[in-house]
């Protein structure tokens, strides 16, 4: 899934959860909350937006993770220097590798998978 999409899904799922747990507070099926209405209606807002809390970092972990990341590199090397570039596992945003050399100096990108010993 697209990461905008999850960052939806993120939003949905809070602002359903913050409903949920308010109607749960206003219910109060294990008298937990005060009798008082206006005071069990801001005990219940307050289990809603812990409970939304929860579900927003959850949620953001979940939606910031690696789904759509890229990998960005640069490089500049001059004299005899060598530059040697490895992108590791595939991004599945992309690997982005950028290198420059000046004189004697030697380039090896790869963009994705083992990295292998360049050869001389």
């Amino acid at each position: 899934m697209p990461r905008p999409w999850r960052w939806v899904v993120v939003v949905a799922a809070t602002g359903i959860g913050f409903l949920i747990a308010f109607k749960v507070g206003q219910w109060d099926p294990f008298g937990l909350f005060p009798e008082k209405d206006s005071d069990r209606v801001s005990a219940a807002a307050g289990f809603g937006g812990a409970v939304a809390a929860v579900l927003a970092l959850v949620g953001g972990v979940w939606a910031g993770g690696s789904g759509g990341g890229s990998l960005n590199q640069r490089a500049r090397a001059s004299g005899t220097s060598q530059i040697t570039q490895h992108g590791g596992g595939a991004a599945p945003g992309g690997v982005n590798q950028n290198a420059r050399a000046d004189g004697d100096s030697r380039i090896d990108q790869r963009g994705g998978g083992e990295a292998e010993e360049p050869s001389s």
